[in-house]
């Protein structure tokens, strides 16, 4: 069972057929999407129907650390940048595609693990009171990427933070495939930091939702995609330019 969780997943296969470059990642993206997009969806606006709060993580750090609402631009690169990273990073080999599988795999898995505990432990992001009551001094470009959030995200599926999670895997794997080209590596690694403090400026999460993002994003590396990787290197992959 394990060895099989370890491995590339059947629902790859269809994946794995595309003969381009970008056919792959982009099918890739696409059952992903299939996949993670409605179980977060679902599970966030079915908590927020509930309204149920079982823990507030409040901390004094939290009330302290100041709305800005210009960091909103960064916060969304999740989105333009974290997301469409693969087309710009994965090896254009097939070596590069099974590792592309397995970071789309630890994603999933980010996704699923995450999206039980916001039903286990739900908690209202409340923090989003302070940016609401800053909506109509803000810029007109910042207000309107604030209520387009709102308006798919309800402030429920606190923590762990999905942004820093999901975001952490794609920059993780950059690195990875970049190790040749340093300037790539520090500048993702360093927009992924500045990305996970926005979370905190735009009052989207609590200080715990970072801290319990990075803790889980650090257990499925180490129990799910570094196996995987290993498992890997024991087969027989063409290295050659597809």
């Amino acid at each position: 069972m394990r060895d099989k969780f370890l491995d590339i997943w059947p629902i790859w296969n269809i994946v794995l057929a595309r003969e381009s470059r970008l056919a792959f990642i982009l099918s890739m993206g696409a059952v992903a999407i299939f996949i993670g997009g409605p179980m977060y969806l679902i599970t966030n606006h079915l908590m927020a129907l509930r309204g149920t709060t079982v823990f507030d993580p409040t901390t004094s750090l939290d009330l302290a650390i100041p709305f800005m609402a210009w960091t909103i631009v960064i916060y969304q690169s999740l989105f333009y940048f974290f997301y469409p990273l693969p087309l710009i990073s994965v090896p254009n080999n097939q070596r590069g595609r099974y590792e592309a599988l397995i970071m789309s795999q630890g994603l999933l898995v980010i996704i699923l693990v995450s999206n039980i505990w916001f039903v286990i432990c739900p908690a209202e992001v409340h923090l989003r009171s302070e940016a609401i009551q800053n909506i109509d001094s803000m810029h007109p470009i910042f207000q309107t990427m604030f209520e387009g959030l709102w308006l798919m995200d309800s402030p429920y599926n606190s923590w762990p933070s999905l942004h820093v999670s999901s975001a952490g895997i794609f920059a993780l794997f950059a690195i990875r495939w970049w190790k040749d080209k340093p300037i790539r590596q520090w500048a993702v690694g360093i927009w992924w930091v500045l990305m996970s403090l926005s979370i905190l400026t735009t009052k989207q999460h609590f200080l715990l939702d970072l801290v319990t993002a990075l803790m889980l994003l650090g257990a499925v590396w180490k129990w799910q995609i570094q196996p995987s990787l290993e498992k890997l290197d024991t087969k027989s992959i063409d290295e050659s330019t597809s």
